[in-house]
């Protein structure tokens, strides 16, 4: 294939691959199996800056009736490398078969792909951001699906369009308006102050100790006055203090994994006494990983432990809560909880109401 019919083709693959406003131009997106992917969605960090799309093909099966299924595109440019892999997940036992695999495309590139402003994607040679690929895996031919059309046509397998559209670039950078670049660059500054003020916060709290211990973590559970019955979980649920900024989130705002793995809490539990005196209760140590405690269910495993300490008796308790890594707060202030006897089944016998006065 020489290059001029490369540019061709490239040509009239964007534009069958372009979003769904293409079809007021007259294009016929009908003919691309893959033709429609959602506007990426970006994720930054001062090292990488990290995209996600999604998308649907349609092809025809071996009786010619169409299935359509999804695929997913997650990009990410770091230190002069782009990658992009779409990967389009194996059918269901319960589906007709269709093609599936990941393809894994590795370019050299000068800038972000995503956030660099470029001419429009018609022809290889005018664009003003070209990425060399440096390494590109995929899945077998047969996995890819059919090379030739029903009626016995050649036609590119959806490997083949993925490889062809994305030659130049990563894929999802061909289409990207300047409005959807503006919104991706909103984006990473709005992450990147994040950040940035998140690394000052935590540099100030590890060099002024007292701003340190005056920040606490916050306990979202047990809520005060919350009751128990006796024997049952007490979710313990914290949240870092106020003001504390992750530097990796999830897409939706969430901590990342990684985040969560360096965080760590310790809790201290009180009941009590008759006289008014409270007295520590030795829960066997009192170290909770933050994947615990800032889950949507929090800790469980104080109140129906498999320890005797773990387990609650009736009575008022209180908790308070400190963060040890990545660094060490002072302690938050009490909550107070009740611990309840467990409700007792009715008694059977049946008592006769007293005689009323000349009865």
């Amino acid at each position: 294939m020489t290059y001029r019919f490369h540019s061709f083709f490239l040509c009239v693959l964007t534009i069958l691959m372009l979003p769904t406003h293409a079809t007021s131009e007259g294009f016929d997106l009908s003919t691309a199996p893959c033709g429609r992917f959602s506007s990426p969605l970006g994720q930054f960090s001062l090292s990488i800056a990290q995209y996600t799309a999604t998308g649907q093909c349609t092809t025809s099966g071996s009786l010619g009736t169409g299935r359509t299924f999804p695929y997913t595109v997650k990009g990410s440019f770091s230190n002069g490398i782009a990658e992009e892999v779409i990967e389009i997940l194996p059918a269901a036992i319960s589906e007709p078969s269709h093609p599936s695999g990941k393809w894994t495309t590795r370019y050299s590139c000068a800038s972000d792909p995503w956030l660099t402003p470029d001419g429009p994607p018609y022809e290889a040679s005018v664009l003003k951001l070209k990425c060399p690929f440096i390494s590109r895996t995929g899945p077998t031919p047969t996995q890819e699906g059919p090379s030739t059309s029903a009626d016995g046509k050649k036609l590119p397998t959806i490997g083949q369009w993925f490889i062809m559209f994305g030659s130049a670039k990563p894929m999802t950078a061909w289409t990207l308006t300047p409005a959807e670049r503006q919104s991706l660059m909103a984006k990473r500054e709005a992450d990147l102050a994040k950040e940035r003020t998140s690394k000052r916060l935590k540099s100030g709290l590890q060099e002024q100790t007292p701003f340190r211990a005056s920040l606490a973590p916050l306990i979202l559970s047990p809520s005060p006055g919350q009751r128990f019955f006796e024997q049952t979980p007490v979710p313990i649920k914290l949240a870092p203090p106020n003001g504390w900024m992750d530097q990796t989130v999830n897409l939706d705002g969430t901590p990342h994994a990684d985040e969560l793995a360096k965080r760590g809490y310790a809790i201290e539990l009180q009941r009590r006494m008759p006289d008014g005196t409270w007295i520590i209760h030795p829960t066997g140590g009192n170290a909770v990983r933050a994947s615990e405690a800032e889950s949507r269910t929090g800790y469980q495993g104080f109140g129906a432990g498999n320890s005797p300490v773990m387990k609650t008796v009736p009575g008022t308790w209180r908790i308070r809560a400190q963060m040890r890594l990545p660094i060490e707060t002072g302690w938050s202030n009490w909550v107070e909880f009740v611990v309840m006897a467990p409700v007792t089944a009715p008694s059977n016998r049946v008592q006769k109401a007293p005689k009323m006065f000349g009865q």
